[in-house]
């Protein structure tokens, strides 16, 4: 793909990782049954086949990085158990470089309403301008079912004019800045998008400089790890730390390493990443006066897991 936005796949589980992580079995080999124990162990020797295989996908450019991740326990408890035949990743990330729009949105469960809904909103983009965001939000949120609800937080940054964004449901918002080490959190309304009789009110902010935002679905509170005591807006701005180019693939990879933890009076290996997991960084003022065109529509899936 050319341009100065790239797309670039990662594997969900490293060459070696399940070699060099033995103590990840052991959440599995302590069923008394000697069936399930065995099921459990031929499901464990084919794991290496999936380093590798499972990707996720990310788009770096000028100003920009966002990706999402089915989420490392997610997909390494679907296999363990063999309960299903398909990795999915129902967050959707949303990139438009040329109309300056960027959006996350998490529906519950297994589903790609996320992107059905943005695949609409860029449409009706492509057929017009971001100058009526709040006219088109509200009447894609009209046609939206309740059944198809999700989180949605987008932000527009038009190049003339205060920056504009939506929020809807428990998809994080955070605005900050390179000079004073501090992330404030843009609220919005808790209801979902696609919820009946609830409105969409554009949140109007002025950037100045050295302003940069962050996107992130929940699931990015796994990158706390075992340290709960610090808030999940100070352990983002630490992975800030003045490189706004790699925040979103340290903060993804951050959310999915090994760690340990302990479950009553005994410790647990695990991967994080119960939940998907999606990031956006946007600076402002790194971003291409004239973007490319074509738009990135990130995860929202349900596919079938490599055999």
């Amino acid at each position: 793909m050319s341009g100065p936005f790239q797309l670039h796949q990662y594997p969900v589980f490293e060459e070696g990782v399940f070699q060099s992580n033995p103590a990840l079995f052991d959440r599995f080999a302590h069923f008394v049954s000697p069936g399930i124990r065995e099921r459990f162990r031929v499901a464990w020797e084919t794991l290496p086949r999936h380093e590798g295989t499972v990707t996720w996908p990310m788009v770096i450019g000028p100003g920009l990085s966002a990706g999402t991740h089915p989420g490392a326990d997610n997909v390494f408890i679907e296999v363990m158990l063999g309960s299903n035949s398909f990795v999915y990743d129902s967050d959707c990330v949303y990139v438009n470089p040329s109309q300056r729009v960027f959006a996350i949105s998490d529906p519950p469960g297994i589903s790609d309403a996320s992107r059905r809904l943005f695949t609409r909103l860029d449409r009706r983009l492509q057929e017009g301008t971001a100058a009526d965001l709040e006219g088109i939000l509200n009447g894609l949120h009209c046609e939206t079912s309740n059944e198809d609800g999700a989180t949605l937080t987008l932000l527009a940054l038009p190049e003339n004019g205060p920056a504009v964004a939506f929020v809807a449901g428990d998809t994080y918002l955070y605005h900050g800045n390179l000079s004073h080490r501090e992330l404030t959190v843009i609220q919005g309304i808790p209801e979902f998008f696609g919820t009946p009789h609830t409105y969409l009110a554009p949140i109007p902010i002025q950037p100045t400089a050295g302003d940069f935002f962050i996107i992130a679905s929940d699931g990015i509170l796994s990158i706390r790890g075992n340290d709960r005591e610090k808030t999940l807006a100070e352990v983002l701005r630490e992975r800030v730390d003045g490189d706004l180019e790699g925040f979103t693939l340290r903060a993804i990879q951050d959310s999915n390493r090994c760690l340990e933890e302990s479950i009553y009076d005994r410790s647990v290996t695990r991967f994080g990443g119960s939940d998907n997991v999606s990031a956006l960084l946007v600076y402002p003022e790194g971003l291409p006066q004239a973007g490319p065109r074509e738009s990135f529509i990130l995860g929202g899936y349900v596919t079938r897991r490599p055999a």
